[in-house]
């Protein structure tokens, strides 16, 4: 292996840990959205069971 190879090899590296965590993030964002939606549609319909 050259040293250029490892260079490379550690570039890649990083760049899939930082996609991971990309990906990791945005799924969290997801995730709260929803949960915020299912509240929001409860709230709802809450306001409209209340007499």
């Amino acid at each position: 292996m050259r040293i250029g190879e490892l260079g490379e090899l550690r570039k890649l590296r990083k760049l899939r840990e930082l996609r991971k965590l990309r990906k990791l993030r945005e799924l969290r964002k997801l995730r709260k959205l929803r949960e915020l939606r299912k509240l929001r549609k409860l709230r709802e319909i809450g306001e409209e069971y209340i007499p």
